[in-house]
């Protein structure tokens, strides 16, 4: 069974989160896209609280979270304050939320940028004080990538590349936490014939119909189930493969193929 990923994104809609050399909500969209689509390559189930620009409250992810009740959850953020480098925040008891920070920071340094560390912060009560770790049910972190109002921190991340390598670092430490191969941004995505594939009218962006939606490793249904996708999700078609009367679309991600009946175009 793959195993399943939550992908908080923060802010969004009328909250653009922190803004100033970059806006927030937009640079924690694109970090997360990344994200999902590196695990999606790799065979992992994910499903992000937004796809698109709109209102995003915290119970909203937090409830959309436990029903998806993935293996881990991170939630993706960029910083404000005057600081410098990634921070990430854990469950204050530890265990398998703070071993999914630590090789989240690791990946990090190793695109270069620095760290100020490891955190956990408290409440009143003793308790986490953040509630997308402390009511998420699965072992949950957040992370702040950079700081939006230092001209240096932000120009880590002031293009779409470098705000993929984020989101590919925060994937390479999700696959190393839940134990999954690395098989690089197009592992699964290896079908044995593109026979009949045409990229005329590509790229073009669907939105998921379905309640849920299998990604197949080849444009049919002989072809074996990489993940499965949700409803409401956006993603990038970049070919269209005729299989009999059913049109399948290649995803951008690497994941594979999805059947466009269950689509509409945005």
């Amino acid at each position: 069974m793959a195993k399943k990923v939550f992908l908080g994104v923060g802010h969004g809609g009328s909250d653009p989160g922190a803004v100033k050399y970059l806006k927030e909500a937009d640079v924690n969209l694109q970090m997360a896209l990344a994200c999902r689509d590196y695990l999606q390559a790799n065979g992992v189930e994910v499903k992000m609280s937004r796809t698109k620009d709109e209102n995003d409250p915290l119970t909203e992810e937090i409830a959309e979270c436990n029903a998806f009740n993935p293996d881990v959850a991170v939630d993706i953020h960029n910083n404000a304050g005057g600081g410098d480098g990634f921070e990430v925040y854990h469950y204050h008891g530890g265990g398998t939320s703070k071993t999914l920070a630590q090789n989240i920071e690791t990946q990090v340094k190793a695109i270069g940028q620095n760290s100020r560390g490891l955190k956990t912060r408290l409440n009143s009560a003793g308790n986490d004080y953040y509630g997308f770790i402390r009511s998420i049910k699965a072992p949950s972190i957040i992370c702040e990538g950079v700081f939006v109002d230092n001209a240096a921190d932000a120009a880590q991340a002031d293009t779409v590349a470098e705000q993929n390598k984020f989101g590919v670092a925060y994937a390479k430490g999700i696959l190393k936490t839940l134990g999954v191969a690395d098989g690089g941004s197009g592992a699964s995505n290896k079908p044995t014939s593109t026979q009949g594939e045409s990229t005329g009218g590509c790229p073009y962006v669907v939105r998921i119909k379905a309640d849920e939606l299998n990604v197949r490793t080849g444009p049919g249904m002989n072809y074996p189930i990489n993940v499965k996708i949700h409803k409401g999700e956006a993603y990038t078609i970049v070919a269209e493969s005729k299989n009999g009367s059913t049109t399948w679309g290649k995803l951008k991600s690497g994941a594979g193929y999805i059947g466009l009946g269950y689509t509409e175009r945005v």
